[in-house]
Order: structure tokens, then sequence, then C-alpha cells
């Protein structure tokens, strides 16, 4: 039977275990997906809960939001070290709970946290124009995340005029590459990748780092599509002048169903 990504190759910028739902999406159409591990994640020390806590329950802010899966990974594997996971629970179900998007509402779930809000559009423009419609006069909102800047906290949020902190949890760098990057490389020589898929603008730039160091970034023109999970990673893709195709739907899903479309 006729699948339509048959014999395609397709790589996307994240670490094999959290490629998974991609790679199954693609195998169950008949290709194959190479997952490179663009950026490291390092957490911040335990103690940044504490913070945390003490804030919200000192500035008694009205909602938390939840830019990534990943924040709300590291939120709970820093709280378990210092046994506050409870507490963290407590707090959070306390409040006005916001999720950028499904996996990290998911994500939140499975840790037993209430999500209040996810916003029509599955990115930082859609929880801006989530924001613009709800009555935020007087309201307080802290948002756990990377230290990364974020055009979302710098731009959009500044056009509000609302109260908003941030507190950072993790930092991030870009991994060193490894012998999946060789076999990468060796295939876009062979010009046999069909599509990379990428995953955020801090991955943009630490794919362009890693191959620029491994001397193969002039390789990048050989690949068929490039695919976009969204406005900020197209920006960013954009600004080093990448040609690229941007999802509808800012979800892994979405770039799979526009690999498709573009590859058949």
């Amino acid at each position: 039977m006729f699948r339509s990504l048959d014999n395609r190759i397709l790589a996307i910028t994240r670490k094999d275990c959290d490629a998974r739902e991609f790679s199954q999406l693609v195998s169950s159409e008949g290709g194959k997906t190479i997952a490179l591990p663009t950026i490291d994640i390092i957490p911040k020390e335990p103690k940044v809960i504490e913070e945390l806590l003490e804030s919200i329950n000192e500035k008694n802010y009205d909602y938390c939001v939840f830019m990534s899966s990943q924040a709300v990974i590291v939120l709970f594997e820093l709280a378990d070290k210092i046994n506050k996971t409870e507490q963290i629970i407590h707090t959070l179900n306390s409040r006005n709970v916001i999720a950028i998007g499904p996996k990290t509402r998911d994500s939140l779930i499975h840790n037993r946290i209430n999500v209040k809000f996810i916003p029509e559009n599955y990115s930082s423009k859609g929880l801006y124009e989530l924001f613009s419609k709800m009555d935020l006069v007087n309201k307080r909102i802290i948002i756990p995340r990377s230290s990364t800047l974020n055009e979302f906290t710098s731009k959009f949020l500044s056009n509000l005029e609302i109260d908003i902190d941030q507190i950072f949890l993790y930092t991030i760098r870009t991994a060193k590459p490894t012998d999946v990057w060789k076999d990468f490389v060796l295939l876009l020589e062979q010009a046999k990748i069909d599509a990379i898929i990428f995953t955020s603008a801090s991955s943009v730039r630490a794919f362009l780092e890693i191959m620029k160091n491994l001397q193969s970034i002039f390789l990048l023109k050989r690949v068929k599509s490039v695919i976009s999970i969204g406005p900020l990673t197209s920006k960013e893709l954009r600004r080093r002048s990448i040609s690229y195709y941007e999802s509808k739907e800012h979800t892994i899903k979405g770039t799979f169903e526009l690999a498709k479309s573009l590859l058949y």
C-alpha cells in the first residue's frame, strides 16, 4: 500500500526522546526520522522553586503562564529534588494556569495541574491575542521559563501594558554534535534529506552554529523543504535568509501534516 512518505527522510531539531511523536507519525507514513539534538537544557538550582513559591504567594499573581512543555518538565524535576512537588501543585491550582499549546497543556495535566486557558493559535502570537481579549486590569501574571531572550516577553507583552513578571527555571546552550550529526551531514551531501523541521528559534540558531562548526552549513541548500513550527521560528529563519514553509497549526502534528503535503 502506498504511503505518502515512503523512502523519505525528515530531520527534526529535537533529541530522540523529544522527537518520538514526530518519529511515530513519519514512520506511520513510511518515512524515516533523524532527530538532531541542537540544544542542551541547563536547569537552575532547586532553590528557584522556593523563590517561585514565595513570589506567587507574596505578590498574589492571578495567572501563571507556561510557554513550553520543557518549562513544565524542569519545574517538576526541580520541585521533586527538594520535596516541593505537592506545594507546587497546590499553589498553581490556586491560580489561573495558561498553557501555550496542547503539548504544554498535556504536560501540566500529567502533573495534576488544572489548565484554565489555551490560545486558539498555539504560539506566542496566539497567547498575545488571548491576553488582548481578557480583562487584565489590575491583574498580575508570572511566567516560569527559559532565560533565553524571547520576543514575546520583550515586545508583545510590553504592548499590552500589563503587570508581568518572569522567573527563569533554566538556560540553554548549543549541544555538542554527536554521531547522528555525522550521519545527517553525509545524507545532506547526497541530497537525501527531504525536509528539516525547526521547532524553535533557539534551535535554528543552534543548528546553524553546529553546521558552521562542522563546516557544512553550505549543504543546507540541498534540503528539499525547510519547515517552521511557528511565527518566532519563522522570523529567525527569515533573519538568516532561509526559505521556509510555516505550519498552519503550530504543533508537531502540524509540521508533520505540512511535510506530507509538500513531499507527496
